[in-house]
């Protein structure tokens, strides 16, 4: 069923991760007991997973949750899944931040998902969240009592509302829309037909309308010593990285996820 609409690989791998949801079997436990069948009940959701899969369905909002820097977070349709890049710069953010107790404000939060890792992370720090879409603000809220985070959820629009309405930070991170209108063709139809749109892209004439917010906010409400995280579009990470003026920031780095592209931008304030 899967093998219809995924290449062999991808179908293989959503196979076996739909099988460890339903069953609890790892990849090791599925390679050892193959043979074994699942009851009715599990057999069923299985069966329905894959179906819905392979119509091009995004696993995590099949299952309602994904994997973010260690903790369950919710997502449903209508709310942006988290991606591996994004935990990759919340991972950064936390490794070089041992021990942080200072403030954090996370811009257009979607699921909460970096606020949370960062709150959980440093449990003395103050985190603020804040994020336009309603659907959004509600899973966010969800997410953060689950997971027992303490984040301050505020409804905002970065690019509207006056910078005041952030508190002052000592860090500042956003994962914003990034991805213009002309690179929809290149994307797979999972995302294309089932995730936000307007938590995605930019038009193709202004690829650097959230981060121009950003970099205004962070210039009012950053403060000195404190550091702007940004994951930002590999094709515009040059052009996101000069709206820091490095007469206001003493370094401004562009810096390469795993896969080596120019996916992050850090900028600390003078």
């Amino acid at each position: 069923m899967l093998k219809e609409g995924w290449p062999a690989e991808e179908a293989a791998a959503l196979a076996s991760a739909i099988i460890q949801e339903y069953t609890g079997m790892g990849r090791a436990a599925q390679l050892a007991f193959g043979e074994r069948i699942p009851d009715g009940d599990a057999a069923a959701r299985i069966s329905d997973a894959a179906r819905r899969a392979a119509a091009g369905e995004p696993l995590q909002y099949i299952t309602g949750s994904t994997e973010f820097c260690g903790h369950r977070i919710e997502v449903r349709p209508g709310v942006l899944i988290p991606r591996p890049e994004t935990e990759e710069m919340t991972l950064m953010i936390i490794g070089e931040n041992n021990g942080f107790s200072g403030s954090a404000t996370d811009l257009c939060t979607g699921s909460g998902c970096i606020a949370i890792a960062l709150s959980l992370a440093f449990p003395h720090a103050a985190v603020t969240a804040t994020e336009l879409s309603q659907e959004a603000l509600e899973t966010a809220r969800s997410n953060i009592s689950r997971t027992g985070a303490s984040v301050s959820l505020l409804a905002a629009d970065i690019l509207l509302d006056h910078p005041s309405h952030v508190p002052m930070s000592d860090l500042i991170v956003s994962n914003p829309p990034y991805v213009t209108m002309g690179e929809r063709e290149a994307m797979h139809r999972n995302v294309l037909d089932h995730e936000p749109h307007e938590a995605l892209f930019v038009p193709d004439d202004d690829p650097l309308l959230y981060y121009r917010a950003i970099a205004g906010i962070a210039e009012e409400r950053l403060l000195p010593g404190g550091t702007v995280w940004l994951e930002v579009n590999e094709n515009h990470a040059g052009a996101t990285a000069g709206l820091f003026d490095v007469s206001h920031y003493r370094r401004v780095q562009v810096i390469r996820d795993i896969r080596g592209k120019e996916r992050f931008v850090k900028a600390e304030k003078r």
